[in-house]
């Protein structure tokens, strides 16, 4: 068996990236995914998909979906809420990342779908959990970066602009999700027992400020943005390379990693100064030593640098951008690795693999995204039954939908 989750079925309910992720993770690995979904209210990445001159958005809406089944049904109709139970009813996981209001508002909250499927494993990822202060918190990943204390640490000293557009909170929490998952699955196959998952993207982010919580806690020193400076190590930071917006990243924490970088660049006179002899003069005067580092870096093509310092035993790497990953030999002889078993897929499609390579159980890409509703008539006529001129009049009455 190649797909260590084969025979677990799963209903997703998730919105724009988070609850998806979680999805595609569990399908990746061989679970059965049927994506619920509806026309009244797409969620971003099935809009990100409707201009096909957009690759990037393409490409996006592909993977996020990628691996799973697809139908369309509309809860504010009561025979879609039915419809939506049917499937459940034989399911072992639900997903979903509404705000908690949300599905209680429908009646598919945790405590009536338990009541058509006893066993069930369901796992919400919401802003702020399901209660506390902030249950119902609202906001998109850039904003749970904010309240998470993430973004009080980015940027650099006395930089008003802190905010950062990336929507960390997500991917954080979809993966966080998926392991809480498989845990519940764990304890369902011991003692048959279902549960309710309650994951906040707030407490999952937080995990990513220890330190800094820390520091507060045995110090009540509340930790500022550093820009790229670490409290243990110099030189570390980003320098300017050759080339338009070329950069490189260089971490030094032991004398040998000292000498090795400045054997590295040659044994320039400024490396064997007095200031720079050991770790505390390099953090002391780590400005200064900046500033000479760079002088060297710009004359360098950041790539040649990094595989040169890394042979040399520096922590050294190029600053990627997008185009750089997907052209990067590494990134794509990981990719060709992964088991691709759609009669039309192309591994070369594929934005991104399967970060965990299992040897004996590794997966596999089946589908990208499919048509919202391409599964209808699979799942309600061949599955669950329903005749065909039902599921005309459902369509008709925008149940299915």
């Amino acid at each position: 068996m190649t797909l260590p989750l084969e025979g677990y079925k799963v209903t997703d309910l998730g919105q724009v990236w988070a609850g998806p992720i979680v999805g595609h993770l569990l399908a990746d690995m061989g679970a059965d995914v049927i994506r619920i979904e509806s026309a009244a209210g797409t969620d971003m990445m099935r809009q990100m998909s409707q201009d096909p001159s957009d690759i990037r958005k393409l490409m996006e809406a592909h993977f996020i979906h990628r691996n799973r089944r697809v139908v369309t049904l509309n809860f504010t109709k009561p025979r879609g809420v039915e419809l939506a139970k049917e499937i459940i009813k034989d399911t072992d996981v639900v997903i979903e990342n509404y705000s908690p209001r949300v599905l209680k508002g429908f009646g598919l909250n945790y405590e009536e779908l338990v009541k058509v499927n006893p066993d069930l494993i369901m796992c919400s990822l919401s802003a702020g959990g399901q209660y506390g202060p902030y249950e119902n918190l609202l906001g998109y990943g850039p904003s749970i970066n904010s309240v998470s204390g993430v973004d009080s640490l980015v940027g650099y000293r006395d930089d008003v602009n802190l905010m950062v557009n990336l929507w960390d909170a997500d991917p954080t929490a979809a993966v966080t999700g998926t392991y809480a998952i498989q845990v519940a699955l764990h304890h369902k196959e011991k003692t048959g027992e279902g549960q309710y998952i309650d994951l906040s993207f707030y407490e999952a982010l937080t995990t990513l400020v220890s330190e800094g919580m820390m520091d507060y806690t045995m110090n009540r020193r509340v930790a500022v943005p550093e820009g790229n400076r670490h409290p243990m190590m110099s030189p570390h930071g980003v320098y300017t390379c050759k080339g338009d917006d070329r950069w490189i990243t260089i971490a030094v924490r032991t004398q040998d990693e000292w000498r090795a970088l400045c054997k590295a660049m040659g044994e320039p006179a400024w490396c064997h100064e007095e200031r720079f002899a050991d770790i505390f003069g390099r953090l002391k005067n780590r400005d200064e030593l900046d500033q000479l580092l760079g002088e060297w870096t710009k004359l360098h093509d950041d790539k040649d640098m990094m595989h040169s310092l890394q042979a040399q035993g520096v922590a050294a790497a190029s600053v990627y951008t997008l185009e750089d990953i997907y052209h990067d030999p590494h990134d794509r002889h990981r990719r060709m690795t992964m088991k691709v078993d759609g009669p039309d897929l192309d591994v070369n499609e594929v934005i991104y693999g399967i970060p965990w390579h299992l040897s004996d159980t590794p997966g596999s890409l089946r589908t990208l995204t499919s048509p919202m509703g391409a599964h209808n008539k699979e799942i309600f006529i061949d599955k669950m039954g329903m005749p065909e001129d039902e599921m005309r009049r459902l369509v008709e009455e925008q149940v299915i939908y």
